[in-house]
């Protein structure tokens, strides 16, 4: 029996894959820096073991994933979030002597993950983006340098992270003295952020592909943002599967100018004035709602696995559309316990209609797993805060 292992065991899409590892009947182990997660309560999780934080101590982090792979006998290593993945990516020579690790090269990877290369990737394949500006203060930050950049810019602008995912760090400015108050905010915690004209809220979308190792799509997902936790700009809680071919060409003619190998998915917005899609960022791995495409019929971790074991695997380019997916807890709950709107969702909140990310009656434990690192962490106020904007 062959051996996966599942890193980032705390969340939703890293249960996703046990769920689809197991049921395929490969033998999954789950790691994550505490054993408190809803990952390692599945029935399809074979064993569960605690690492050192990669993001805190990559060099022990690796060190550890060297010597687990060789310990496990691990044959395929599925590196679930962008902690993970900086490490693999860089270490991915070294690490591929031991296992099959299908992942991008560091090059492309670098261009996925940064949002300043994204950007100047998207313009070299036209592929529509916001008005962008980019900056390079060393120690001295000079506010008239940075509204020299901007000044051909329409307020809002949103301030992020070059680097990093989820709605941690963003931030909106409607003026320019709020541009230089949270520039100076963000920059403190990461350098030079990209500033971006605000896209005119008209939904967020996400374009899923699985590359295999001749860079052929072999697997694609279209899905549309239903309810996001905080509203609007915040991470989506319940999702509909769609197909949508203009993003869906985007997002191609996208990632062929970065050769890829495994998965990624690709965020839109929307733009409500013209009706067009603009390119928010790459996610260079595993995104948070993996669960809704599973259940719509694409099983991106089988293809995945499939993939790097040199199998032959069917293509996964058809699914059910109209499916939804939802995180409830606590995304959703969430959402419902503070939205003006909670009696006219759509879908309701309480429904049957959404395949809930953890709960369910095949494998129920994992939900008891969540609780139980919820009660775990209930007081740190920095792992709320990463689930939240996760």
């Amino acid at each position: 029996m062959a051996t996966v292992l599942c890193t980032n065991g705390l969340l939703s899409k890293t249960l996703a894959v046990v769920r689809s590892m197991g049921k395929h009947g490969i033998r999954t182990v789950v790691g994550e820096k505490t054993r408190y997660h809803a990952s390692g309560f599945s029935k399809y999780a074979d064993k569960t073991v605690v690492y050192p934080d990669p993001k805190r101590y990559p060099e022990q982090f690796y060190d550890w994933l060297y010597e687990t792979i060789i310990r496990e006998k691990v044959d395929f290593l599925f590196p679930m979030d962008d902690d993970v993945m900086d490490v693999v990516v860089l270490k991915q020579e070294e690490l591929k002597k031991l296992c099959r690790i299908p992942v991008p090269s560091l090059e492309s990877y670098r261009v996925a993950a940064d949002k300043s290369l994204t950007m100047r990737l998207a313009e070299d394949r036209n592929v529509p983006y916001p008005r962008t500006a980019e900056t390079s203060f060393g120690p001295q930050f000079n506010p008239d340098e940075l509204l020299a950049v901007t000044a051909a810019m329409d307020y809002p602008l949103c301030i992020k992270p070059r680097v990093g995912s989820g709605s941690r760090g963003v931030r909106f400015a409607n003026d320019a003295a709020e541009l230089v108050s949270l520039f100076q905010e963000i920059h403190r915690s990461y350098p030079n952020p990209l500033i971006q004209e605000a896209v005119s809220f008209g939904g967020k979308y996400g374009v899923c592909l699985c590359y295999d190792s001749n860079h052929t799509v072999r697997a694609a997902f279209v899905q549309k943002e239903v309810r996001n936790f905080p509203e609007e700009r915040g991470p989506s809680v319940v999702q509909e599967s769609i197909y949508d071919e203009k993003m869906l060409d985007y997002t191609k003619r996208l990632m062929d100018g970065i050769p890829w190998f495994g998965v990624v998915e690709v965020d839109y917005m929307v733009d409500s004035r013209t009706g067009e899609p603009k390119l928010m960022e790459i996610n260079p791995r595993y995104w948070a709602s993996l669960n809704l495409a599973v259940v719509s019929g694409v099983d991106f971790p089988w293809m995945h696995y499939q993939l790097g074991m040199e199998a032959d695997a069917d293509s996964m380019l058809t699914y059910k559309a109209g499916v939804f997916s939802r995180q409830l807890l606590p995304g959703d709950l969430l959402y419902f316990l503070t939205s003006k709107r909670r009696w006219r969702l759509d879908p309701p909140f309480f429904t049957a209609k959404s395949k809930d990310d953890i709960i369910s009656r095949d494998d129920p434990w994992p939900t008891v797993g969540f609780l139980v690192s919820a009660l775990r962490y209930c007081l740190d106020l920095k792992m709320w805060k990463f689930i939240i904007t996760r």
